[in-house]
């Protein structure tokens, strides 16, 4: 926050940082597409799951309006556990 204004107050220009690029594998275009829709990919790649966790998570997505086939839900969620993965927890 202090960066903040010290950037305002000064006119220096503000680096922003660049968005999270997202490791390759099956499962991406879907995670981009889907996710991205509502929430930025930092929201994703910031979190480590279980795949359980990550389902879950998917559950609650959509019963906000994410739409995803049974297939995608899949590929998301192997996709999610594999690359923002957590060992710990159910």
């Amino acid at each position: 926050m202090v960066a903040l204004g010290m950037a305002l107050a000064t006119g220096a220009p503000l680096a922003l940082a660049e968005p999270p690029a997202l490791p390759d594998g099956p499962g991406k275009a879907v995670v981009e597409r889907t996710c991205a829709r509502c929430h930025s990919l930092e929201t994703v790649t910031r979190l480590r799951r279980t795949r359980r966790q990550w389902e879950a998570e998917l559950d609650l997505m959509i019963t906000r309006g994410a739409i995803l086939s049974d297939d995608d839900f899949d590929s998301v969620a192997t996709y999610l556990a594999t690359h923002f993965g957590s060992t710990g927890g159910p």
